[in-house]
């Protein structure tokens, strides 16, 4: 019996529909990969110095489920003559495609040109394998960099070019201004000084002798000396109008008291001031057989004259301390 062949034709449009099968097909399979890979694109091994940076890309591809173990990513680390300065992950854990850059620094300058290494990486992946799950390591091989000195190591044989340089003699600072200074110092000082003498001593001491006690105890000294009866009168005379220009008004014997309350520094000297004003006015007041009797407290009294001195003194010391 003869064999019968079947021959199909398709159409242009069913011939189209196949080839688009065959190729999702094709793209579906070349998609889902079945074991974790990965795959380093390393920078050029070659012309690098102290300073500079490279780059290197790792790009991840995972199985359906694989998922990758962060943790197992190098951190950056500073030591060694490659430094790991940072890393960049981008995609998920558990995507299909990671990429993950890492960028290094190198660190030392070799005295003559010197192959550095990028160091070897192991990154672990974990993969679905029936109920449990099974760990995979991925291994990056290290990759060399030659780097060159940033110097000849023999420098040339010229004038200033030696070996050993001198060292650069130092620049000698100016030192005017710190005379300056010291000068402003000083003035300042001196200035400072004189303020304080001023305030505190100089002040207060031509405070104290352009007082009116003040003045009439000098003047009680210079009119005592001289001789005779009229000395005494001066000086009773001056005693009686510094206590006037003190008060601002003529003081007798009777206002005393209340001249002495507006004057609190001055109370100690109330009795020797009471028996100032009763002698004086029996000095120029009463018979001249009564003129040597005086109401001073201390009965082996001193003489009118002492005691008006003293009395003068007293009232200048009290006027300064208040």
């Amino acid at each position: 019996m003869p064999t019968s062949m079947v021959e199909v034709r398709l159409t242009l449009p069913g011939r189209g529909l196949l080839c688009m099968a065959c190729l999702w097909a094709t793209g579906a399979g070349a998609a889902a990969v079945e074991v974790a890979s990965v795959h380093s694109t390393d920078p050029p091994a070659y012309g690098y110095q102290v300073g500079d940076t490279v780059e290197r890309s790792l790009r991840l591809q995972l199985p359906p489920g694989g998922r990758l173990d962060a943790a197992s990513l190098p951190t950056p680390l500073r030591q060694g003559a490659i430094e790991l300065r940072r890393v960049e992950h981008e995609g998920a854990d558990v995507a299909a495609e990671q990429t993950v850059t890492l960028y290094y620094q190198i660190m030392r300058s070799p005295e003559v040109p010197s192959v550095f290494e990028l160091p070897t990486l192991r990154l672990r992946v974990t993969v679905p394998a029936g109920n449990s799950r099974r760990e995979a390591q991925l291994h990056v091989e290290s990759h060399p960099l030659l780097v060159s000195p940033i110097a000849p190591a023999q420098p040339p044989e010229r004038a200033g070019l030696g070996l050993l340089q001198p060292d650069l003699p130092p620049a000698v600072p100016s030192a005017a201004p710190i005379r300056w200074q010291m000068r402003a110092g000083l003035a300042t000082a001196v200035l400072g000084a004189l303020g304080l003498a001023w305030r505190f001593v100089l002040r207060p001491w031509l405070r104290r002798r352009q007082s009116s006690f003040a003045r009439a105890a000098r003047d009680v000294r210079r009119l005592l000396t001289q001789p005779g009866a009229q000395g005494l009168d001066e000086a009773l005379r001056r005693v009686h109008l510094a206590i006037a220009e003190d008060a601002g008004h003529v003081v007798h014997r009777a206002d005393l008291a209340a001249w002495l309350l507006r004057r609190p520094g001055l109370r100690a000297l109330q009795s020797d001031l009471q028996a100032f004003y009763l002698d004086s006015e029996r000095h120029f007041f009463a018979p001249p057989e009564d003129a040597e009797t005086m109401a001073w407290p201390d009965p082996v009294a001193p003489p009118l004259s002492r005691q008006v001195a003293e009395l003068a003194r007293a009232l200048a010391r009290c006027e300064a301390r208040a």
